[in-house]
């Protein structure tokens, strides 16, 4: 099954999309994952807090979840942008960028959108709810994100981009921002 997925995925990424179809899939993507996946999140968290005690003053969990949405919209911005206007796509597999993006924020890890979006679940939830709840989102947020980019995204990548892919693929890391390898 994920075998024919990560095809069907691979036949309908990286091709050449007007300006509207690609604004169309962001503009989707932005409802999906900024919008309606933090609230199943923060409901999810919000659940999960009511069975973990953790007393963390207000004062302490503000200035934490502004850092983590200011630093997950940074993140996101940079991606985006990258992916717009170097690779000529979006996030999004439907509308993704043309050619392998290997500079911005990719230049230091190789899922910086995923960085952005667990720092973005964290922070929405720490400012909501309270920082179990923004630990909760940001902990389901790399679990699935994990699962997705290792089980289907970057077997797509190798299908697309092939050796290049591979070279890139050694050289950065996969979530954590680090210098190149080379």
């Amino acid at each position: 099954m994920k075998g024919r997925f990560t095809a069907f995925i691979a036949g309908h990424a990286g091709k050449e999309r007007s300006r509207s179809t690609r604004i169309k899939w962001l503009v989707g993507g932005f409802l999906v994952f900024l919008v309606a996946l933090p609230l199943a999140l923060g409901l999810i968290g919000q659940w999960l807090s009511g069975y973990i005690a953790m007393d963390i003053p207000r004062p302490v969990e503000i200035p934490l979840g502004i850092a983590g949405v200011c630093a997950g919209l940074f993140f996101l911005t940079w991606s985006i942008l990258t992916f717009w206007t170097v690779g000529r796509g979006t996030p999004v597999p439907f509308a993704s960028p043309t050619k392998l993006v290997t500079s911005g924020p990719f230049k230091y890890t190789r899922n910086p959108i995923k960085l952005g979006a667990v720092l973005y679940y964290f922070g929405l939830g720490t400012l909501g709810d309270g920082l179990v709840t923004g630990l909760v989102m940001l902990a389901i947020g790399v679990a699935l994100g994990t699962t997705y980019h290792r089980s289907v995204e970057e077997k797509e990548l190798a299908l697309r981009f092939g050796s290049e892919y591979e070279e890139y693929r050694r050289n950065t890391s996969f979530f954590i921002p680090l210098p190149p390898r080379k």
